[in-house]
């Protein structure tokens, strides 16, 4: 008797756990949480340089209040409200960073770009540093992405870095609280940012003329 009473115990025991387990998966109220990552757009190098190159992001910054798993969106008067149900699927930064390294491999043709994330053996011809100053959905709808970068040619001797900067806004608004839309819609301006940095590296990998 009292093995049947241990081992129904156990039993209860074990139920309560895969109840716990599920309602942490489900959320408050039965409430289901879903999760999204930025992916990578399916580029061809029209404008890829002539020759093979090796680029490195050193790092990629991100602001702390977009450092949660959950999902910002911009409310008025300086407000920031977070996503309780709808989360990031892993840090937003090493997402950024690893679709970013995808997006250029795409646009220059190449398949060495490497990361924080994934070093390369092979030495770089560029390097780029990142930072993103904001990127999520305004309080009208619109996705807006801030970002400015620095790009160095390493195979220029005594070669200061390029700087740029941009700013960049979806083409319409997703509806308040359509996450799948407002993800899609950073996907595509997120593309247009590595657009922009490759534009860069192209034009600076260009040999001066007389070379």
């Amino acid at each position: 008797m009292r093995q049947c009473h241990a081992s129904l115990g156990r039993s209860v025991a074990t139920a309560l756990l895969l109840a716990l387990g599920l309602s942490g998966c489900l959320g408050k109220g039965g409430t289901k949480t879903h999760y999204y990552l930025v992916d990578p757009v399916p580029f061809t190098a029209a404008d890829a340089p002539a020759q093979p190159l090796a680029v490195e992001i050193m790092d990629l910054h991100v602001p702390q209040y977009l450092e949660r798993f959950q999902i910002a969106t911009r409310t008025g008067e300086n407000g920031v409200v977070y996503a309780e149900y709808h989360q990031w699927g892993e840090s937003l930064r090493k997402n950024l960073l690893r679709t970013l390294a995808l997006n250029l491999s795409g646009l220059l043709g190449v398949s060495d770009v490497s990361t924080p994330l994934n070093r390369s053996l092979a030495p770089p011809d560029f390097r780029i540093h990142v930072h993103i100053d904001r990127f999520e959905q305004d309080v009208d709808g619109v996705v807006r992405l801030k970002a400015r970068w620095q790009i160095l040619n390493t195979r220029t001797p005594d070669a200061r870095p390029a700087t740029d900067a941009l700013e960049l806004e979806s083409d319409g608004a997703p509806a308040d609280r359509d996450y799948v839309a407002v993800v899609a819609a950073m996907t595509e301006v997120y593309g247009r940012l590595a657009q922009r940095i490759a534009s860069g590296i192209v034009g600076d990998a260009q040999p001066e003329p007389g070379q």
